[in-house]
């Protein structure tokens, strides 16, 4: 970080964005969340964290990436450039992890309930009892970097991406594990549950398709029997959607889930009436 010897650093209005990276910056939902907003706190920031919280909850994060041991942001401050923000994590060894993995096979429990998706709690006294840390551990206060001209580390800019980053691992916590060096569908290869491609899904699929509808008044243009598809659904719940939840970076005012609703129930509408040669204009 760019240090002036600025200690009469008079504070300044950063540069409204559109289409940031806007947080909730409420603490954390789950456990895995929660043990990230501790770790922020044991820097004491002071103004500064209430500062980066305000940066963060009006979008001036405008991209990141995480990579494993790195994170790379994008802040918008009062500068017309946005500043370059960094956080190098040192990240579990390929070797560190084939042994995590070995040992989590033996862990029928906790192997499934990754393998659904979920990062139950147990997982971090598992990792802890292999002289390993579910969560990045930071070397030193110089492992964060910002291009901001503040002489403090961290400053606001790393604050405001720290609330970011906890948001998303609450949405999707094995961003957590990439941090730490291991993407999700690689932990799934090494505990022998590797996920289908596209291609093998889109094959399985198509193997037990329904064949078309025989009546000849389909294929005629005539009309069509009320129960020729069986019952239509009225509403829709998203279910793909659902299970999938919130991009991690999501950049709406609502979550994904909530802006899409109203698009599912017009397209759900419009489908029922194509079937039923409903005018809904």
């Amino acid at each position: 970080m760019s240090r002036w010897g600025w200690h009469n650093y008079t504070p300044t209005k950063p540069i409204e964005t559109q289409g940031g990276i806007k947080s909730k910056a409420k603490g954390g939902v789950n456990w895995w969340s929660k043990r990230w907003y501790e770790f922020m706190e044991t820097f004491r920031l002071g103004a500064r964290l209430a500062r980066g919280k305000a940066y963060a909850r009006k979008g001036q994060v405008i991209d990141v990436s995480i990579e494993p041991g790195l994170v790379k942001a994008a802040v918008q401050g009062s500068r017309p450039t946005p500043y370059k923000v960094t956080i190098k994590f040192p990240p579990i060894s390929k070797e560190g992890w084939e042994r995590i993995a070995a040992k989590l096979k033996d862990q029928v429990f906790l192997s499934a309930q990754l393998t659904s998706g979920e990062v139950p709690q147990e997982l971090e006294d598992f990792f802890q009892n292999e002289e390993a840390s579910l969560f990045p551990q930071l070397r030193s206060v110089d492992d964060m970097d910002c291009s901001c001209p503040d002489w403090s580390n961290p400053c606001k800019h790393i604050a405001a991406l720290f609330y970011v980053l906890g948001d998303a691992f609450d949405r999707d916590p094995f961003l957590l594990l990439q941090l730490r060096g291991m993407a999700r569908e690689n932990l799934m290869k090494l505990l022998g549950n590797e996920m289908p491609s596209e291609s093998e899904s889109f094959k399985e699929a198509t193997l037990d398709t329904e064949p078309l509808p025989c009546d000849e008044h389909f294929y005629k243009g005539t009309s069509l029997a009320d129960d020729l598809f069986g019952p239509l659904p009225q509403t829709t719940n998203m279910p793909l959607l659902r299970r999938l939840g919130d991009l991690p970076f999501w950049r709406g005012e609502q979550p994904l889930i909530e802006s899409l609703q109203g698009i599912y129930e017009d397209t759900a509408k419009r489908g029922r009436a194509v079937v039923t040669g409903e005018n809904i204009l």
